[in-house]
């Protein structure tokens, strides 16, 4: 019951964090001039940000004047007037900003993503990669709590249900995992992945960036538009397509890995074990294909900056997950036996 209150208590925090923040983009989808981030002092173009949507209204009226050829002189953003925005702001989404500005001063904004994204997941998997091991064991064992299920599928009575949850709470024993744990995981992470977005919409050299001189402002239904013209912008479609197919490997690579493991050792998959018999499975993929035909639709008006780092990320959580299922887990293994 503790454990539910933690996690309760996390999400209620994490929210109202998020409800503190300021929408970074205008109508037009252009970041917002008073929410760049920005490490050094820069000047872009007018017609590159959104000005007529902003807060200040002597600013509002000063950028009125000008023409959208003229240019915008941005300030370097300090933590001090970020944190005043909101605690989220200042404490997540700044640093991230900065660290994407940073790394994309020594070569473009889309390695600039890359970097900041890498140390990220790398940091985070670094406190979590306990949690995390759990979690992929959580998918592979799917098999085993199907097989409980199944077995007392019809019995409704008081102790056929205690029997299954024994054998049940056995089965997370067995694998050491922690239910709850795994739950709380995916919370951490989440103010870390909405600090990224963010991030992304506000850094500077996003903004202006680009990578291999395709703009990461631009959104892939602009791109998709092109097609049949004589311009088709190519890159901004095949990152978003690249994104939605990571997404769905980083989701179903544990199965197949589990698949992989059963293949290798013999291990025959019977009947009971089939996905449309397990009401489990059949919820996490539906869960899964939901969520990715949710962010595929997003995505299609957001800057292609977020869906490079969605792919980004996809290939770096793929990555880890190969690393904790044929390193980590076999070393576990095998100080078991």
């Amino acid at each position: 019951m503790r454990s539910k209150w933690k996690i309760l208590f996390l999400c209620g925090f994490v929210l109202m964090g998020l409800a503190g923040c300021s929408a970074p983009r205008g109508t037009d989808g252009k970041t917002k001039v008073d929410q760049i981030i920005a490490s050094e002092k820069i000047e872009i173009p007018k017609s590159q940000v959104n000005t007529t949507e902003i807060g200040d209204e002597t600013l509002k009226k000063e950028y009125g004047k000008l023409k959208d050829s003229d240019t915008i002189t941005i300030e370097p953003t300090g933590f001090g007037a970020t944190l005043s925005q909101s605690w989220f702001d200042g404490l997540i989404v700044w640093p991230i900003a900065q660290l994407i500005n940073v790394f994309a001063s020594w070569t473009d904004a889309g390695v600039g993503i890359i970097l900041a994204t890498l140390l990220i997941q790398l940091v985070v998997f670094a406190f979590t990669y306990k949690s995390q091991l759990a979690s992929q064991r959580m998918q592979e064992i799917q098999p085993e709590l199907t097989r409980i299920q199944n077995k007392y599928k019809d019995k409704t009575d008081d102790r056929s249900r205690m029997l299954m949850a024994q054998e049940t709470q056995k089965i997370y024993q067995k694998y050491d995992i922690h239910p709850f744990g795994t739950i709380l995981v995916t919370f951490i992470q989440l103010p870390i992945m909405m600090g990224m977005y963010y991030a992304t919409m506000r850094a500077s050299a996003v903004v202006y960036g680009s990578f291999l001189g395709m703009s990461l402002s631009e959104t892939p239904i602009e791109a998709f538009k092109s097609l049949g013209t004589g311009s088709v912008q190519w890159g901004p479609i095949i990152i978003y397509l690249l994104m939605i197919v990571m997404q769905i490997v980083s989701l179903k690579l544990p199965q197949w890995l589990k698949k992989y493991d059963d293949k290798k050792n013999g291990v025959r998959r019977k009947k009971y074990l089939k996905e449309n018999d397990n009401p489990m499975a059949s919820t996490m993929n539906m869960t899964m294909y939901f969520t990715t035909a949710m962010i595929a639709f997003m995505y299609l008006s957001w800057p292609i900056a977020m869906s490079f780092y969605w792919f980004v990320s996809s290939c770096v959580r793929s990555l880890m997950q190969l690393y904790m299922h044929f390193v980590l887990m076999k070393k576990q293994q095998q100080k078991a036996a």
